[in-house]
């Protein structure tokens, strides 16, 4: 008897695990039946070709032409006519050395001068009429130009003794004090041109067939967030760097304001031309992965996971670079409801 109710209890257990596995497989096949006969409502848009600007970008240094103004002869400081900082013209006479004697000798040699052309000019009428020898007359057209290229070196000399502002500019830290003896060669200061800076970069070599002179160039700065300053290229290096295959370039960048400096860090970018087939999609498009982006292509009504390289973004759409051809239809939102083959339907 004990045998036989142990046999029952066997025998309704065996049942029912054969019935709940039964259970379990027709709810699984509904589940897939279900899974693969009904499509997930999506919607799509078609990759399209589009003209986008091309830029690089780069870190770049402010820079700005700078001289050191010297003396270019020696004698006593007599006027110093500039205030450190201060803003100077081109042509102003910066600094004037004593220049009495030189004057004095310039006035001598002129007066000689003078004196020999009005000689000259009377002997040479003499002279074509054979009233005077023809080299008495030469003797006196020798001693002319002589004085005259004596007066002309005076004249340089006496000019050497004015420090000339060689451009608009700001002057440094003043050398010399009025009084003080220079000799030749003596710096007095530095001038800086502050209104007309150029920033300097480099580029990877791979875009030497896009670089032209007059290229814009955008230039910001975290001195000034959000604001953009302009520029155009105008040198481009005729060689590449063999240490690491960039090409120096610089750009002229307006300051009127004086709001970027010399030695200012900078962010760059250059403007490349424009790219008239550029793939674009929609950015809600890209699904982010571990090792890059995707996106999900409709192929033959089925959802098919694609990895993308993306280039340039907008404010809504983004460039593929690779993984997509003009006229693929991508999911732009679902994404998260499907899997690579997934039924889908386009909403209408």
């Amino acid at each position: 008897m004990l045998t036989y109710i142990k046999q029952k209890k066997k025998l309704v257990i065996t049942v029912t695990v054969i019935v709940v596995a039964i259970m379990l497989v027709v709810k699984w096949r509904h589940k897939a039946g279900e899974v693969q006969g009904e499509a997930v409502l999506v919607e799509a848009a078609t990759v399209k070709e589009s003209t986008v600007p091309m830029e690089a970008r780069a870190l770049g240094t402010m820079s700005a032409r700078s001289v050191e103004i010297m003396s270019e002869a020696s004698g006593q400081v007599k006027k110093v006519n500039f205030q450190d900082g201060a803003q100077v013209k081109q042509g102003a006479v910066l600094l004037q050395l004593d220049d009495a004697v030189l004057a004095a000798k310039y006035a001598s040699v002129k007066a000689d001068y003078n004196y020999i052309e009005g000689n000259y000019n009377r002997m040479l009428p003499l002279g074509k009429k054979g009233y005077i020898a023809k080299d008495t007359l030469e003797k006196a057209e020798a001693e002319l130009k002589k004085k005259k290229a004596e007066m002309a070196e005076n004249a340089v000399m006496l000019e050497h003794t004015k420090l000339i502002a060689p451009f608009d500019g700001v002057t440094g830290k003043c050398k010399v004090s009025e009084g003080e003896y220079v000799t030749s060669g003596h710096s007095v200061v530095t001038l800086t041109d502050t209104k007309h800076l150029r920033v300097e970069y480099n580029l990877p070599e791979k875009y030497l067939p896009m670089l032209k002179i007059g290229q814009e160039v955008k230039v910001t700065s975290a001195a000034y967030p959000g604001k953009l300053f302009t520029g155009k290229v105008s040198f481009i290096s005729p060689t590449i760097n063999v240490e690491n295959r960039s090409i120096a370039l610089y750009a002229d960048v307006p300051n009127d304001k004086n709001e970027l400096a010399s030695g200012m860090l900078v962010d760059v970018t250059q403007g490349l031309g424009t790219n008239e087939h550029a793939l674009m999609i929609p950015a809600r498009s890209l699904v982010p992965m571990l090792d890059g982006q995707q996106v999900f292509k409709i192929v033959n009504g089925k959802a098919s996971a694609t990895t993308v390289l993306v280039g340039k973004r907008t404010e809504s759409e983004v460039q593929i670079t690779q993984g997509l051809s003009a006229g693929d239809q991508v999911i732009t939102d679902g994404q998260m409801k499907v899997h690579n083959t997934t039924p889908v339907k386009v909403k209408t």
